[in-house]
Formats: structure tokens, C-alpha cells, sequence
């Protein structure tokens, strides 16, 4: 007779049923000792890592995984399945979390996060007009030299969504990038280092692409102002004192009368020349040498764009999740992977109207207000 006993493994808590949510099914059974038992989770475990001392004597965090989602141990030791996981975390908590939009909306240019399914939020600008008098504090007025001005009283400029072709559609953007992180690419494991190295180049390239895509919606601006400059300087000192007179003797005074009120979008090649010009002036960056905020966006080089911080904005909008940037993972069987991809939609705000008054009578109109201006350059 067969007097082995079968030890069956139980959960400490007695209530029931023992699985209730999702979570319990992602924690580990416990022995009668209340260890946990080893490959007993179902999907994957995040927090499984190895030391690894490298050749200089440093040490890292090597995170690999020993079961697959079905708590079966893997025959190489090393789960895909802990890093897309990490990686999904990881990104929604970059994008999502709220320091991107506070970025967006300090460092970079303003910016609105509107509720799915919202419309973007017209930007409306208060004009002030200057009705001055000088008099003689000791004597009488003179009425008859009184100041007389066409103004509408409380007119202010309206900025819209970019709106383009002959019936005047408005234009919003579909930003979307994609990656494909494979089975056997993992099965060395990963770093923290690596991951966090992973997130912040990805996050680097969705906003250049982004910026990309800006540029092209804002080339085709109907009322976009276009000034054609001589070619810059081949040295990168002297590109950038041309660019910066260019910008001087071509700024919109009534958009913003320094740099400062303005973000400046230029191809990516010109922000490497600049940041060389910062690096020998003493600056840390070409930001800090031009005194504003310079975004490089990839794509066809169609100028450089000066956009006005208080006349113009990106809006994004959410999704039902209240998410700014959507983070989709799929299996891929076929390519024995995931598939990763970043998805978010922006409107730009950036087609200025006001009201006037023309004619004999003084008829109340709407007129284009241009608010995005761009510099070309000759060839060389």
C-alpha cells in the first residue's frame, strides 16, 4: 500500500471562492509554511531579477523570468512576456501620468488636454486698444482734436483649428508610431538601465515624429506668412548668428516683441548645427543660446517655424480612458512578438481671425489674423 501522503497546497485565506479578482490569480500560492511556492503564478512575475557583476566589477539588475503565463517553468529562463509588461507600465506612466502634458505645457509649447470625444477649445485673445489722451492738467481740453479709431470695442482674436482645402476642412492628426519587440531578442534578459534607456529613446522619437507632423499641417496654413532669407553660414557659429538676425529683423512685433514669446520648430539637422553653436558659446543648449524653446521635427525640411506662445496651441484629446497618448500591445504569433504602438490625436490651433470694420459704412467683417510665420533659406 501506497502510504505517501499527497501534500495538496492551500491559500491561507478561507474565504470563498479562493480566486476572486484578477490579482489573486497574479499572486503566488504559500506552503503550510507560508513560503511562497515557486512557479506558482499565474502569468508572469515582474519582480524576478538576478545580479549580474560585469568585467569593471559594476553590478545591474538582470530581470528574467522562469515560467511562462502558464506558470510552466521556460526551457531558457528568460520571459518576453515580464518585459512587455514592464514596458507597457513604463510608457503609460511616461505619457499618462500627467508629467508629459506639465512638459508640454512649461517647457515646450501650450498645450490643451480636452475629454474624448470634445472639441478643441478656441483660443481667444484680448485685444487692447490704446486710447491715450494727453491734456493740460492746469487748462481746458481741446474736444475737437479728440482720438477717433474704427476698433470694435472688446474685439479679440479668435485662433481655430488649422483648416485646409476648398471647403475648408478642419485638419486634426493621427499620430502613430509602432515597434516589434521579439521572443528571441528577450531571451538574453534586460536591465533596468536598458528599459528606462528603451522608454526615454521612445518617448524622444514619438515627439520628434509628432513635431513632424505639425510641420506639415502648419506648411500648408492658408494665411501662413512666409519670408524667404539668404542661405545660412556653412559653421554652425555663424548659422546661428545669421538665423538669430533673421529672426530679429522678422519678427511679428505684435505676436510677441522677444524670442521668449515664441517656440521655434526647425528640421533636425538645423537643431544639431545650433546645439554645436551653443555648446562653443558656453550654453548648455540651443534653447538657452536663442532664448526660447527650440523642437526639432523630423521630415522633409520646409523652414524654420516661429509660433507664437500667446496666439497659438496644440490641443490633444483623450481617450475614453482619459489616456493622452494610447498604448496598444498585441501578440503577434506570427512574428513570435508584440507588437507596440503609440497613438494620440492633436489639433493644431493655429488659424487666426478678428473682427473689423470696412467700408463707407463701417460693415463688421472678419478678417485673417496670420499667427504662424516661417523663415526658408536660399541654397547655398
Amino acid at each position: 500500500m501506497n502510504t505517501r501522503s499527497n501534500n495538496q497546497i492551500k491559500r491561507i485565506d478561507t474565504t470563498q471562492p479562493k480566486v476572486k479578482t484578477l490579482d489573486d490569480l497574479k499572486t503566488h500560492m504559500v506552503d503550510a509554511k507560508g513560503q511562497k511556492v515557486p512557479n506558482s503564478v499565474w502569468g508572469t512575475d515582474a519582480t524576478r531579477t538576478e545580479i549580474v557583476s560585469m568585467p569593471d566589477s559594476t553590478g545591474g539588475i538582470l530581470n528574467v523570468g522562469y515560467t511562462d503565463r502558464s506558470g510552466r517553468p521556460q526551457p531558457f529562463g528568460n520571459d518576453v512576456h515580464d518585459y512587455i509588461q514592464a514596458l507597457e507600465a513604463s510608457l503609460e506612466a511616461t505619457f499618462n501620468d500627467g508629467d508629459f502634458a506639465d512638459a508640454m505645457q512649461q517647457h515646450i509649447f501650450p498645450s490643451e488636454f480636452r475629454p474624448f470625444a470634445a472639441l478643441p477649445t478656441p483660443l481667444n485673445v484680448q485685444l487692447l486698444e490704446d486710447r491715450t489722451v494727453t491734456f493740460n492738467p492746469s487748462g481746458k481740453r481741446d474736444r475737437s482734436n479728440l482720438p477717433t479709431a474704427k476698433a470694435i470695442a472688446g474685439s479679440a482674436v479668435m485662433v481655430a483649428p488649422v483648416l485646409h482645402g476648398d471647403d475648408n476642412t478642419q485638419t486634426g492628426i493621427l499620430c502613430s508610431t509602432a515597434t516589434h519587440v521579439s521572443d528571441f531578442d528577450m531571451m538574453g534578459g534586460w536591465t533596468d538601465g536598458s528599459l528606462h534607456q528603451t522608454v526615454a529613446n521612445m518617448q524622444l522619437q514619438f515627439c520628434r515624429i509628432m513635431a513632424g507632423n505639425v510641420a506639415k499641417v502648419l506648411s500648408k496654413t492658408p494665411d501662413l506668412v512666409t519670408i524667404e532669407c539668404d542661405a545660412l553660414s556653412s559653421k554652425p557659429k555663424d548659422a546661428a548668428e545669421d538665423l538669430l538676425d533673421y529672426l530679429a529683423i522678422n519678427l511679428p512685433v505684435h505676436l510677441g516683441a522677444t524670442l521668449d514669446a515664441y517656440a521655434l520648430m526647425v528640421p533636425e539637422k538645423l537643431e544639431a548645427v545650433l546645439e554645436r553653436a551653443a555648446q562653443r558659446a558656453g550654453h548648455e543648449d540651443a534653447s538657452e543660446l536663442f532664448g526660447c524653446t527650440i523642437m526639432g521635427y523630423l521630415g522633409e525640411d520646409t523652414g524654420v517655424y516661429l509660433l507664437p506662445k500667446g496666439f497659438a496651441m496644440l490641443s490633444f484629446r483623450s481617450t475614453k480612458e482619459d489616456d493622452t497618448v494610447k498604448v496598444i500591445v498585441t501578440r503577434d504569433p506570427n512574428r513570435a512578438g508584440y507588437d507596440v504602438e503609440l497613438i494620440t490625436v492633436i489639433d493644431v490651433m493655429a488659424t487666426g481671425s478678428v473682427k473689423v470694420k470696412q467700408g463707407e459704412f463701417n460693415v463688421e467683417a472678419t478678417a485673417e489674423f496670420p499667427v504662424v510665420h516661417r523663415l526658408t533659406f536660399k541654397s547655398a
